[in-house]
């Protein structure tokens, strides 16, 4: 059986989500699409909303997972809905469901889901044009353990073009049992 790559989006909320940022996490859910994979968001408004939309032109699926306990507060590009009840706690759980995340923008709550990406180990490509964390946290490494660094790329094409490579090599480095033979379809 083959499953389809999961790609989660970080970035701003409504509230701080600037009109790049919007556009760029559009161009960044059309990306993941086109290439067959599920876009992965907390299922708000902002980034969130903006990743899925863009998902959704090109008939990609779509997975919210949500900090609230109701399926009811969500944004309408939603295929699938997980209703957490957890709060932000849900940051794992979007991290933990996806193969690689990319950053768009981003405050506070982006930074609790990168950081989470990071002690994870899975693949972490900002987008740095479009400022906030993205910008913040492109080329570091969030310690000494070094164990994912933040790849700053420019364009949502180039982001997907890297994070699909970075999936690709973990793939290969990983000890883990089985996930070499794992297929997934990308």
């Amino acid at each position: 059986m083959v499953r389809r790559l999961q790609i989660a989006v970080l970035g701003s909320s409504k509230e701080i989500c600037t009109k790049k940022a919007y556009q760029l996490a559009e161009q960044v859910g059309e990306e993941i699409a086109k290439i067959g994979a599920i876009t992965v968001t907390g299922g708000g408004h902002g980034v969130m909303e903006a990743a899925m939309k863009g998902a959704k032109k090109y008939s990609g699926i779509t997975l919210g997972i949500l900090p609230w306990g109701k399926i009811e507060h969500y944004n309408k590009y939603c295929d699938v809905i997980v209703a957490t009840g957890i709060g932000w706690s849900r940051d794992a759980i979007n991290l933990n469901s996806s193969d690689g995340a990319v950053i768009v923008g981003g405050g506070a709550g982006t930074l609790n889901e990168a950081s989470y990406a990071y002690i994870e180990d899975v693949p972490i490509v900002a987008i740095t044009t479009s400022g906030g964390m993205a910008e913040s946290l492109a080329g570091i490494y969030f310690d000494e353990r070094k164990t994912e660094k933040v790849i700053g790329v420019n364009t949502p094409q180039e982001a997907i073009k890297v994070i699909l490579e970075q999936i690709e090599l973990k793939r290969k480095k990983s000890k883990r049992p089985g996930i070499k033979k794992r297929q997934i379809d990308y």
